[in-house]
């Protein structure tokens, strides 16, 4: 017996009722009610107006007023290695 025949002794396939005739249900249309419209709805956080932004731009004026102090004083450094990895890690998107 080859291969051949075993295909020809094969029952064919039943075809499933119901499965791929027709468009699946939504719920609404299974319980028998029209679909009811629902309005989209929108939540803000509120977690960013707890945050003191006066006292994130006081932080940031105190970080800005040092670097301009090591500048004018001669002591800001440029870390030319990290300035090299940043360049390349935003040039790789990475």
């Amino acid at each position: 017996m080859n291969i051949t025949d075993k295909i020809e002794q094969a029952k064919p396939a039943i075809p499933v009722e119901g499965r791929m005739d027709t468009a699946p249900r939504t719920r609404a249309q299974q319980s028998g009610r029209s679909p009811e419209r629902q309005q989209d709805l929108v939540e803000l956080s509120t977690s960013l107006s707890e945050i003191s932004t006066k006292e994130l731009d006081q932080q940031q004026a105190r970080r800005v007023a040092a670097i301009k102090a090591q500048i004018q004083s001669g002591e800001y450094r440029v870390d030319s290695r990290q300035v090299a990895e940043k360049m390349l890690s935003a040039a790789s998107g990475v």
